[in-house]
């Protein structure tokens, strides 16, 4: 059975694989990007380990919608990409690089992907993005992936539309995080406020059995610190490690935040 936002597509030599659905794409494309997927093997091998993340997902589409806008103007005869391309692969910080996805083929390419100098860099080298191509990769590009990334990135909107759709609070990401404790690391407070509005469970925010507290601790979120307490997170409470709160932000010298939680009572 296919997890939550994911897919179970049928490969045409018999086999099958989960994929993750990219949120709020549309359903034609979604379905172009199955059966492309679908009808072609070797592309689905060398999805597999990352097939379940949504984003690597979002970066695979990006890279798939880049190499085939430039395979295209290739198998055309287009003779100024021709040239671009035959000189990008003789040079020098870059004939590695080409080396590598001839071997190797996706699963290189999206390594060298994730390196957002390198494709700056290559960008540059081919004149800058194709015209043509740029609403395509900012619809995939802005679209908050999942109510993690939206949270994590503060998008206040962006979460609201993700409650409105009563997409689950707790869920947690293939890092184990909720998007509560994505919230309060990156001290998003609009956000915080509103998940816990919304009944998010500040109690089990990772798959460690870290609080919301252990996290506002350890990264010194003084106002999320005492935000939390004031609605109720316990302030002793262990994770996995039996580390409460204070002796995480103990480790991280957080001593401002130290000071709050023993007023309120807390114990190494």
């Amino acid at each position: 059975m296919a997890q939550p936002g994911s897919e179970t597509l049928k490969i045409s030599d018999g086999t099958t694989m989960e994929i993750a659905r990219v949120p709020d794409i549309d359903d034609e494309t979604w379905a172009e990007v199955k059966a492309y997927v679908e009808g072609n093997p070797d592309t689905a091998k060398h999805l597999q380990k990352f097939a379940k993340n949504p984003d690597a997902m979002r970066g695979w589409l990006q890279t798939n919608a880049i190499a085939e806008h430039y395979n295209t103007k290739l198998s055309n005869g287009d003779t100024p990409v021709q040239d671009r391309v035959k000189t990008l692969e003789q040079d020098p910080e870059l004939a590695l690089m080409f080396e590598d996805i001839k071997k190797n083929g996706m699963e290189a390419a999206m390594k060298y992907y994730q390196d957002e100098g390198l494709m700056l860099k290559i960008s540059q080298k081919m004149g800058g993005l194709p015209a043509e191509l740029q609403p395509v990769l900012k619809k995939i590009d802005e679209t908050p992936l999942t109510l993690h990334e939206a949270a994590k990135n503060g998008d206040l909107k962006a979460v609201q539309d993700f409650l409105d759709r009563k997409k689950p609070l707790d869920a947690q990401d293939h890092k184990g995080i909720t998007p509560l404790g994505y919230a309060i690391g990156a001290n998003r407070i609009a956000v915080v406020k509103l998940l816990l509005d919304s009944r998010a469970n500040p109690y089990a925010v990772d798959s460690t059995g870290n609080s919301g507290l252990h996290y506002a601790a350890g990264y010194g979120r003084k106002e999320l610190v005492e935000y939390l307490l004031k609605v109720g997170t316990s302030v002793n409470q262990p994770n996995a490690q039996g580390q409460t709160p204070i002796a995480v932000a103990t480790m991280n010298n957080q001593e401002a935040v130290i000071q709050i939680l023993r007023a309120h009572g807390a114990q190494a």
